[in-house]
This record gives structure tokens, sequence and C-alpha cells, in this order.
């Protein structure tokens, strides 16, 4: 059992995910192949560490705890939050001695807060005693009935993205500092902001950022305005044994977790969107260079031309790309008959075609070596594509020109330009031969993660023309398909391994692959 932060009732330990079931007599592998399964542990324990960490992380949050890395998105959504709950809630009168209201905001720039003065200035006319800032230097019109105050562009003030309410009973605050950092992946620069900050709705918190704020501003504010701040900070401002970093009231604790969950879902919404439009560009391109790539003569598949002409460096997106490297080794034998390497290639090439989608394509990189390339592919999709190519793979095998066509198949999901397949090659070569079950091949440089399986030691191929038999017992000649659990025990792609839960779902870049989900799952 897990004790809350604060001391009050336990949690409960989140259960385990239950095992795949097994596969019906006549059905298909679906997701209980070995690489789907993988991944699937791998979210299921992501998810589990998250949630155990879940309350003392919302905890933490709601107290106005340690700043975490915020996008300007972000803080578009909270400061838009804050400014309707105070504007659609009756502001009491101050005429029969009950403190004021006060909202003050940082704007940075004038251009910024053009497109909330109308909120502001009804917030002033609501009975709210109302203060902005802008740096020094700009021409300013001040809105009617709000206080402004000029900053310094070196103050720290300056680097501010602030937006704090607090009323005689109820708070909420937004505090971020400008890290003058950029996120490469959204469009524009502006977009792309990246600010540290915290922000919650506990009373207590609030009235301490506004204390904060009196104190920095000091004189610049009018006389008047200070005494009704004091006035308020008297009665809100946590005395005695109170802790003034308090995460306030379970209802103050529930608004801001239920905010950042809905918040959350948003930006969810956005980044999905955002994505699916990237994917139809990248498909274009895709699509393009398909038609104007060159054919190998026995597979019939693109060749590596593909490649070159479409994810060239600056020639596409950074949308996820997933790979997966089949190493087919039995075509590297030398054929006495033409037609039977042609037959063998063609239905390699088959095998890889099935699953695909209409943006997908299988690449012949050279004899023995195929790349299946998924625009858009969340790490989850890609396994069981990998898992599906493999056990078509292995039912090709049965027949004309019987040829061994199982296969070893890497597969991760990339953001890299140009794509690294030289990764997936050198993830292949140390293979044990008798290998069960996914294996994790580590991380590129760019830090995405690498998965492999081998059918070699899945089932038993029958002889040609003989049928398989319906139940085959482990021997020294069939190894027994071990159960991931214990294939992969203590494995880091199976748990905490020191990084941030997310990371253990292959191809994630933290928050964005666990919180902003790939078009295709």
């Amino acid at each position: 059992m897990t004790s809350h932060p604060n001391g009050s009732a336990p949690l409960a330990v989140v259960p385990t995910v239950p095992p795949v079931p097994p596969v019906p007599a006549g059905g298909t592998a679906g997701v209980a192949g070995p690489l789907s399964q993988a991944v699937a542990e791998a979210t299921a324990r992501a998810t589990r560490s998250r949630l155990d960490g879940e309350p003392r992380r919302t905890w933490e949050h709601a107290a106005g705890g340690r700043p975490t890395p915020v996008p300007k998105r972000l803080l578009v959504a909270v400061s838009h939050a804050i400014e309707k709950a105070v504007v659609s809630c009756p502001i009491p009168s101050t005429a029969d001695g009950t403190p004021p209201t006060v909202v003050l905001a940082l704007f940075q720039r004038l251009e910024f807060f053009e497109r909330e003065r109308v909120v502001y200035e009804r917030l002033a006319e609501a009975g709210a005693e109302v203060v902005v800032g802008f740096v020094r230097g700009e021409e300013h019109r001040p809105p009617r009935g709000v206080h402004t105050v000029l900053l310094d562009a070196g103050e720290k003030l300056a680097d501010e993205w602030t937006v704090v309410a607090v009323g005689p009973r109820a708070g909420a605050f937004l505090v971020a500092t400008d890290q003058h950092a950029y996120d490469a992946h959204e469009h524009g620069t502006e977009a792309g902001r990246r600010f540290s900050g915290r922000w919650g709705y506990a009373h207590a918190q609030a009235g301490a950022e506004l204390a904060r704020l009196r104190l920095a501003l000091g004189t610049r504010l009018p006389d008047p305005l200070l005494r009704s701040i004091d006035t308020l900070l008297g009665e809100v401002m946590a005395s005695g044994g109170e802790v003034a970093g308090s995460g306030g009231t379970p209802g103050e604790a529930w608004a801001t977790a239920s905010l950042a969950h809905m918040i959350t879902r948003m930006q969810t919404a956005q980044a999905g969107s955002r994505a699916l439009r990237e994917q139809l560009a990248d498909a274009h391109r895709a699509a393009d260079a398909h038609r104007s790539a060159d054919v190998d003569s026995s597979s019939g598949l693109p060749t590596p031309d593909f490649l070159e002409r479409w994810s060239a460096p600056g020639g596409s997106t950074e949308l996820p790309v997933g790979l997966a490297l089949v190493d087919v080794a039995g075509l590297d034998e030398a054929f006495e008959d033409p037609r039977a390497e042609y037959h063998a290639a063609r239905k390699v090439a088959a095998a890889l075609g099935q699953p695909l989608g209409p943006v997908d394509a299988a690449v012949r990189l050279s004899r023995r070596e195929f790349l299946v390339v998924v625009p858009g592919a969340s790490p989850r999709h890609l396994a069981g594509l990998g898992d599906e190519v493999a056990e078509q793979l292995e039912l090709a095998s049965d027949g004309y020109p019987h040829i061994p066509l199982t296969a070893t198949v890497a597969t991760i999901v990339t953001h890299a330009r140009p794509l690294p397949v030289e990764d997936l090659r050198v993830a292949l070569t140390p293979l044990p031969a008798d290998a069960t079950g996914a294996v994790d091949a580590g991380r590129t440089v760019a830090g995405e993660r690498i998965a492999v399986v081998s059918t070699r030691a899945g089932r038993v191929l029958p002889e040609p023309g003989r049928h398989e038999p319906d139940q085959q017992e482990p021997s020294a000649q069939a190894p027994a398909t071990r159960p991931l659990a214990t294939a992969a025990a203590g494995h880091p792609w199976f748990g905490p391994d020191g990084q941030h839960p997310d990371d253990l779902l292959p191809g994630s870049h933290g928050v964005a692959a666990a919180e902003v989900p790939h078009p295709r799952a």
C-alpha cells in the first residue's frame, strides 16, 4: 500500500495487467507475437509507474511545487482558464468591508496583451482590482479601469508569464519563466517558445504569489491599490500553524488535478491533429517517390532509390517513421534454378506487403535484406506488423521452391533523417541463433530504442509435402519458446532502467510519446 503525500488514506496498489489470452485453435496470433507482447508489457509497466507516482506529482503540482518545463500552448490554455474562472463568477463588492478581488498579470510584450484587452477591461468593470505589466519601451494605451506597470527589460519580472487571481474565498495562479529556448517540433518560433512554470488553484499559494509580486513591484503600484492588496493578503495569507505553500482544500486540489487532465487531453488532440496533417504531407512525398523509384526485377519491390528520394535530410518532416529491417538468410544461398530465386523473392514480397497500409512501403535493400517503412507508426502498431510479417514468412517457407524464409526482424520508431538503416543492421549482427522472444538491442545515438525478434526459434516448419503435427514437444532440435516474462526477466526494456517510464516504449521521446499518441496505434 502507498500512502498519500498528505498522510491521508492509503491508495490501493495498481493490479498487474493480465497476460494476453492464448490463441484459439485456427486463430491468428494477433497481439500475442513476441514484439507485440513486449511492447504491451512495457506499456503496462510505464502506466503502472505513472499511476504510482501520480498522487505525489499531483500533490506537488497543486502545492505550487518545483517548476516543470511547459510549452507556450499550455500557458495560453491555463491563462484563459484562470481569466474565464474569475470573469464568470460574481465579484463581491467592497462597500461592506469585504476584501477586494485582485488580478495581476505580466504579459512581457504589449502585443500579447492586446488579444486579451477586452477580458481585463471586463474584469475591472466587474469590480476587480486589475494590474497588468509590460516591458518598458513600448507605447501603452491603458485599458479602462486597469492599472499598468512598466518593467525594465533587465529585471527578472520581464521574463515572467504570470497570471495571479486572488479573491476573499478563491484563488488561482500561473507563474512561468521564459527559458529563451525553442521546441523544434512546433511550427514557428513563437509557438515553440519554452517556459518553466507551475500553476494551480490553491487559495493560500495564490496569496503567496500575490505577496511576492506586491513586494517586487513596490512603489510602482499606487498607494490605494497597495492598501487594497494588503487588506486582501491580511485575510487570505496563512497564519499560525498553517503552511503557506499548502496544496489547499481537497476541492482546490481536485480542481487543479482535473484541469491538468483536461488540458493534457486538449494538447493530445491538438498534437494528434498536427501529426495527421504531417502524415498526409509525408504520404504524398512517399507516393511521389514510390512512383518514380526503380523496381527490383525479382521481388517487384522498390529499390533503395525510393528511400533516397523520400527521406533525404531536409526532405521530410520529423514525423515518426516505423522501420522493420527483415533479414532473410535463405535468399543468400546460390540457386541452381533461377526460377527458384524469383519465386522465393516474390513470396517474401507478398509476406511483407500483406499487412501494409496504403501509405506504407516495402523496399528490397539487398539480396537478403528488406525494409518495411511505416510513416506515422506507433511502437505498438509497428510491433504487431513485425509479428505478422514474421508469421507470413514462416508460412511462405512451405511449398515450392522449398527455401526457408524465416528471418530476423529489427524494428525502430525514428525521427531521424536519413533513416537509421545501418543501426538496424548492427542490431541484427549479435543476435544468438537460439534467441527466443523479443530482444532489446539498445538505443541509437539519438536515444531511440531498437527491438529484435528472430523467427528461427519459433515453431518447427514441416518438411515439404507433410503437415505440421498438432502438438510439438520441446526438444533439443525444437527449443520451446519461453514465456516473455521469463525470457526477458530483468531486462531494461521490460522494467525500470533508470529512465523515465515513458522511455520504456521503443522510439519514444519522454512525455511526447506517453501524452501525445501517434496517429496510428
